[in-house]
């Protein structure tokens, strides 16, 4: 089956090659608004900020953020197991709970960070934008080392329709629809998408993703409004154990997760402008791992159900002041809840927590019409339960020659701690003692322009993390404390070209050292903060090229992403366990559009897209993978495990 497809994704190139040469057409700087929360274009953003399109995105036939992710530098992206397994992020070296993560402004982290990225596809996007560095002075807690925030694609002009499905390996499919129009005053975006796939495993590795989408925009000359809605039902198996064994035939989890967003302003005065913003985002999940059989009494067995909600109002003024100045102003609150219950052949455990935070910021803009631009922050929050924290931010951009420009930023950062390390649940011990994790950051960049095609920059960054929750085990007392200490540095560097042709390329390298300054509880060599030992699962060097050609007769995007050796600690089915180090890996990707068929009003484009193109074996995180070698040379062979190999997927879009 890959192969006739795999030959049918190459055939798309030389169509293209012989395409006519276009006459050159200007090109388009993104605008990004997470960065500062006012529109700006990101030549001018005072921060390191990458833009993902959703164009880039269907081009290259990526249906889920933790693809797109892996192509931004300073990214570190770890999968566990197969299709939908739990997925972490961590930016500059960062931990995986200091990214804040939003959808049409909504926050959508667990209470105290965390995000499984596996439960974010690409639907119905307009453009993803990644700022590296502390935020909290925007966006309170969780924004320790970086922000993504994800835009719904807007609808524009007369009701278009958009169908697309494809097929391929590993019993894989996925289809979506769409439906988007609108006028100066009024616009809807609609869209719903179905993922399926039957996984690497020999069994139980299915995974099952729906998902709805809608952004509604009212306009009108003094006011706006903007509603989106977004909402995902998650269906992962996974047959394997906290080893990587693949032993379980029926252990599973579900979720879903509803995202609402409202924002709206009001122009109250010339240059001045009032804007609220509501945002909800409820998650409901279910974990189970039940008896494979009657006779089935060795194991841990369990259900667990979790319920969480964050509900948010943000109010601010956006003043502008004389000499290109904007000042914002505003206030928060925000609540937080979660239940958790756990019934398993150990006994019953189950909790409830809740908490309010309230805040307020203020933000100094400028940005004038000479080549350079000023942010400086600051922001004083108070929860009910850790009391008071103050955070502030400055940066700036400045361009000192026709195409060079230079930026830099420095600020802090705060992690409230999650309910589970407050309040603990099955088999672990809560500690109401805790307080917040902090960051203090620093980065300064370089960028060089040649002829307006050819683009190089260079970023060096260095943060330093105190006040991180360790896990110590204990029956009897709290299992968490506040304790390490860690920092991160390293170099961030990024070139680019696009040509009038529709030749494009780009590369990033990632370079980032990682440092225990300050150990946990523990000083074992498998902890999770041993003394001077670097973070777990960040890898020293990541480089990712790609190079694609894109003419309205087709197009072909060809991908190559390098991840270097990572530290990790294996834990086997003994309850054994073994500090070693992963395997570099390279995975390539190839994707095309081959156009069958344009008019002014209808449009269908044969897709496909080869996965993992020359077949690597690897793994993000040890002992999910076929035949896991060890850091001195002995491995582990697996059972029952496929591999995640070559997946190539084709298909059909139709517009109309």
């Amino acid at each position: 089956m890959r192969r006739p497809a795999l030959q049918l994704l190459l055939a798309l190139s030389p169509a293209m090659v012989t395409a006519q040469v276009a006459r050159d057409t200007a090109r388009i700087t993104p605008v990004v608004v997470t960065a500062t929360r006012s529109p700006l274009s990101s030549e001018r953003a005072p921060a390191a900020v990458s833009v993902i399109t959703g164009d880039q995105l269907r081009r290259q036939g990526i249906t889920t953020v933790l693809d797109a992710l892996r192509q931004v530098p300073g990214v570190a992206v770890v999968q566990t197991g197969s299709y939908g397994g739990a997925t972490s992020l961590f930016i500059r070296g960062g931990e995986s709970k200091f990214t804040k993560v939003l959808v049409d402004g909504v926050p959508v982290n667990d209470a105290g960070g965390a995000f499984d990225f596996s439960s974010l596809s690409t639907d119905n996007l307009d453009r993803i934008e990644i700022v590296r560095g502390p935020a909290s002075v925007l966006y309170g807690s969780d924004a320790m080392a970086g922000v993504i925030q994800v835009f719904t694609r807007p609808g524009a002009g007369r009701p278009r329709v958009e169908l697309s499905g494809r097929g391929g390996g590993y019993g894989s499919y996925d289809a979506d629809a769409a439906l988007r129009g609108g006028s100066e005053a009024f616009a809807y975006s609609l869209a719903g998408a179905r993922h399926s796939t039957d996984g690497i495993q020999l069994f139980n590795s299915q995974y099952r993703q729906s998902v709805g989408s809608a952004l509604v925009t009212l306009r009108r000359e003094r006011a706006d409004a903007q509603v989106s809605v977004r909402y995902s039902d998650n269906n992962v198996h996974f047959p394997t154990d906290g080893a990587g064994q693949v032993v379980d035939s029926n252990s599973m989890h579900r979720d879903d997760r509803i995202a609402v967003g409202v924002d709206a302003g009001v122009r109250i005065a010339s240059g001045v402008e009032a804007r609220l913003s509501l945002a909800s985002h409820d998650v409901h999940g279910v974990s189970t791992n039940a008896a494979d059989s009657p006779g089935d009494t060795d194991g841990y067995y369990f259900s667990t159900a979790d319920r969480s909600r964050r509900r948010s109002a943000d109010l601010r003024l956006n003043i502008d002041l004389p000499s290109a100045v904007r000042l914002s102003v505003g206030a928060q609150v925000e609540r937080e809840w979660q239940a958790s219950g756990t019934e398993s052949n150990f006994g019953p455990s189950a909790f409830t927590a809740r908490r309010r935070t309230v805040g307020g910021y203020a933000q100094l803009l400028y940005a004038p019409a000479a080549p350079y631009t000023v942010a400086v922050g600051i922001r004083h929050e108070h929860n009910e339960q850790f009391g008071n924290f103050f955070t502030y931010r400055a940066a700036g951009s400045a361009r000192i020659a026709a195409s060079t420009r230079v930026r830099a930023s420095i600020g802090t950062a705060f992690r409230e701690p999650t309910f589970l390390e407050n309040y603990g649940g099955a088999f672990v011990i809560g500690n109401a003692a805790l307080t917040p994790e902090h960051a203090f950051s620093f980065d300064a960049g370089v960028e060089h322009t040649v002829g307006g095609t050819f683009t190089i920059g260079a970023t060096a960054f260095s943060n330093s993390f105190r006040d991180l929750i360790d896990y110590k085990y204990s029956d009897s007392q709290p299992n968490y404390f506040n304790i390490a200490r860690t920092r991160s540095s390293g170099g961030e560097f990024e070139a680019r070209i696009e040509l009038a042709s529709g030749l494009r390329a780009d590369a990033a390298l990632t370079y980032v050292a990682t440092r225990v300054v300050d150990p946990g509880t523990s000083l074992a060599t498998t902890a999770l903060f041993a003394p001077g030992a670097r973070l777990l699962r960040r890898p020293m060097h990541t480089v990712d090229v790609g190079v694609g050609f894109h003419r309205q007769r087709g197009s072909v995007d060809l991908r190559a992403h390098r991840v270097g050796p990572r530290e990790d600690n294996y834990f086997a089915p003994d309850f054994s366990s073994k500090h070693v180090t992963l395997g570099a890996y390279l995975r390539t990707d190839l994707s095309g559009e081959l156009p069958l068929f344009t008019e002014s009003t209808r449009r269908v484009t044969l897709t496909a897209r080869a996965e993992n193109l020359f077949d690597e074996q690897y793994t993000d995180v040890a002992g999910w993978n076929h035949d896991f070698a060890l850091s001195d040379d002995a491995s582990i062979a697996r059972t029952g495990y496929r591999g995640a190999g070559l997946r190539v997927m084709t298909g059909l879009r139709v517009a109309f």
